[in-house]
């Protein structure tokens, strides 16, 4: 039998089936990834118009059927259309990657409130002409914590150092954490997935994994801040996933591959 439900969604990923429909994947505070199909939507003239495209934050009914974890969207309301994300080149595919980096870490039936709430902001960030570089940084350093793969930055992982003189630091994927310059010299062999960190970035990161999420849009990275940063979350990404995220790809010199 069929279950209704409402939810607020964010369209995070959407593709043509048959002449008429479409297969909607949302990221939703109470059920985590949600696939849908949406009857008819590429003929709609009124429940769907302009409502099913990526990023649009929206209020969806739907219906859910005992043969299979595919449901059937039967309307969308539009809360928020995000429509600077589509005007903007580095918007969108800063945009772009946050969605793929929810396709690849969220599960159905897993939803998280403060994630969503997390997505969201990012949106908005970004659709506030924000810069690009800092919001990617401050979701994913958030997005991290809340999956539970919190980087460890409060010191060196071998001597617990965290000063000018271990600077520059590496990040190690495999381990979580930080290796200052003496203590990094003395593993054996190339390391090419670990990225370098100055000082200031690494103390940039540790005030972004505990601000509240209200106050994230205080901090400034500088350019150069914002490549170490994003060329660690990149590696230690597809260090976790086992996969490369392809939207990396898109961000042009933001972070190196």
């Amino acid at each position: 039998m069929a279950a209704c439900g409402q939810t607020p969604a964010v369209v995070i990923g959407v593709a043509d089936h048959g002449e008429s429909d479409k297969i909607v994947t949302c990221y939703c505070p109470g059920l985590g990834k949600l696939k849908g199909i949406a009857k008819g939507a590429k003929r709609s003239r009124k429940r769907f118009v302009n409502k099913l495209e990526l990023f649009s934050l929206l209020e969806i009914q739907y219906a859910t059927g005992s043969r299979t974890s595919l449901v059937r969207i039967d309307q969308a309301e539009m809360l928020t259309p995000f429509p600077t994300l589509r005007r903007s080149y580095d918007a969108y595919a800063g945009a772009a990657l946050i969605c793929e980096l929810l396709l690849n870490w969220t599960r159905e039936n897993d939803g998280d409130d403060e994630l969503f709430a997390l997505v969201v902001w990012a949106l908005t960030q970004l659709d506030q002409g924000q810069p690009v570089g800092d919001t990617l940084v401050l979701f994913q350093i958030r997005m991290l914590d809340l999956l539970g793969y919190r980087p460890r930055l409060h010191g060196c992982l071998e001597c617990g150092g965290l000063a000018p003189a271990g600077a520059p630091y590496r990040f190690s994927p495999s381990r979580s954490g930080l290796l200052c310059s003496r203590c990094g010299c003395r593993q054996t062999g190339a390391v090419p997935d670990q990225a370098s960190l100055s000082l200031s970035t690494v103390m940039l990161l540790l005030k972004a994994q505990d601000l509240p999420r209200e106050k994230l849009s205080r901090l400034r990275f500088s350019p150069a801040a914002a490549r170490e940063s994003l060329t660690m979350l990149r590696h230690y990404g597809t260090y976790l996933l086992q996969r490369e995220i392809y939207s990396w790809n898109h961000l042009g010199c933001l972070a190196a591959g």
